[in-house]
């Protein structure tokens, strides 16, 4: 097609990020569902609107001391992701890169693993 072969590698080494970005999202989604099942089968109400109330709303007691030691900032973006806000929109809202997003919430997804 007359494309320079350059290019052609630039563009696979663009879909080989986006493939394993999107990996590693499945991967980290799948160690979490049941626990995403158990939250959507829960059909009451909630409206959260800030970390006091995400830390009142736990009810297991393991969890919620591992939620009682962790930063602010860290419940504060666990907050944004249980109102559906994306990782971009947290970014720029609390400054942080996506990348310690993503670490932030992984380093909380493994403490509340230990404890099942």
């Amino acid at each position: 097609m007359g494309a320079d072969e350059n290019i052609i590698a630039e563009l696979r080494g663009f879909d080989r990020i986006a493939y394993n970005s999107d990996d590693r999202f499945y991967k980290r989604l799948c160690d979490v569902g049941d626990f995403y099942e158990e939250v959507i089968a829960d059909k009451t109400p909630c409206e959260v609107t800030s970390v006091e109330q995400l830390l009142d709303k736990v009810e297991n007691s393991a969890i919620y001391k591992i939620l009682k030691k962790t930063s602010e900032r860290n419940l504060q973006i666990l907050l944004m992701k249980v109102r559906i806000y994306s990782v971009k929109d947290i970014s720029e809202i609390l400054h942080i890169s996506k990348t310690s997003i993503y670490e932030r919430i992984k380093n909380v997804r493994e403490k509340l693993n230990k404890i099942r």
